[in-house]
């Protein structure tokens, strides 16, 4: 739906009247913070290291399953009794540009790949259904957390779509920043600027339907073939995975300039979405 916002001041009072906790920048960044608190003390106080975190399945199971199982309740608490809305799905549909949907038929085609890549005959059948629930979980708790909370978090106050997605995906990208103390290395902070391009299309994945649920399932199975191409990969996939790395690096700033040039005066509110 577009055009201009009809609701009057009871109407919006009402609305506001039906949140016990207010959506605001700051309360997303707030949740950010309590999540990585939540998760990362948890897995950082299992004492295994970084490098051996899904090594075993008890080890994932400590470090992946069990962390993400405790964010994502702590998320659908704080979304309960904050009553937020736009979390699942938005008020309209927003344009899908053609660069939007490439990053998303790459993305896909990237996953494919890292399937065909695998060799499955090596893959341990506990430590596969660890590396599945963890991809579940971290689909459904990150995204509920950033394409979900934070960004409703930035679509108020009259802040234009395109500088909600932005600082989402910048917000993604600094998530991973903690990781540093976990044994990581430096080369996390190139995980940084990564994982913030690849944000950008997770993004464009729930406005694809406007729907979170697309997101999350993309994010899910991203991770969980991800590790399976890191563990069990042929030969020839490292080389592959490399060039498939930098054209989603390519997409990602594409989606995010797109993003800018479509939506630099799209206000999406409750209500449904706007032209200032």
């Amino acid at each position: 739906m577009t055009g201009r916002d009809t609701m009057t001041g009871q109407d919006m009072a009402g609305r506001s009247a039906r949140y016990r906790i207010k959506p605001t920048p700051l309360m997303g960044v707030a949740m950010i913070v309590a999540y990585i608190v939540v998760v990362f003390g948890l897995q950082f106080s299992s004492g295994i290291p970084y490098v051996d975190w899904v090594s075993t399945p008890a080890n994932g199971l400590r470090t992946a399953v069990l962390p993400l199982a405790v964010g994502s309740v702590l998320l659908v608490a704080f979304l309960a009794i904050a009553r937020w809305d736009m979390i699942w799905r938005d008020p309209g549909r927003l344009p899908m540009t053609a660069v939007m949907k490439a990053a998303l038929y790459f993305f896909v085609a990237a996953i494919l790949v890292r399937a065909a890549g695998v060799d499955w005959g090596t893959v341990e059948v506990n430590l596969l259904l660890v590396v599945i629930a963890s991809g579940v979980l971290v689909g459904f708790a990150e995204e509920t957390l950033f394409r979900g909370i934070f960004l409703r978090s930035m679509r108020t106050n009259g802040r234009t779509e395109a500088v909600a997605a932005l600082w989402t995906a910048i917000a993604f990208g600094l998530f991973h920043l903690p990781n540093l103390l976990v044994g990581s290395g430096p080369s996390q902070l190139v995980q940084i600027v990564l994982a913030a391009l690849s944000g950008a299309t997770l993004y464009a994945f729930r406005r694809y339907r406007g729907l979170l649920l697309t997101a999350m399932i993309a994010h899910g199975i991203w991770d969980s073939s991800a590790f399976l191409a890191d563990s069990d990969g042929r030969d020839w996939l490292g080389p592959v995975s490399l060039a498939l790395l930098a054209g989603g690096v390519v997409l990602g700033v594409l989606v995010l300039v797109s993003v800018w040039r479509t939506d630099k005066s799209t206000v999406v509110t409750p209500s449904g979405i706007t032209q200032k």
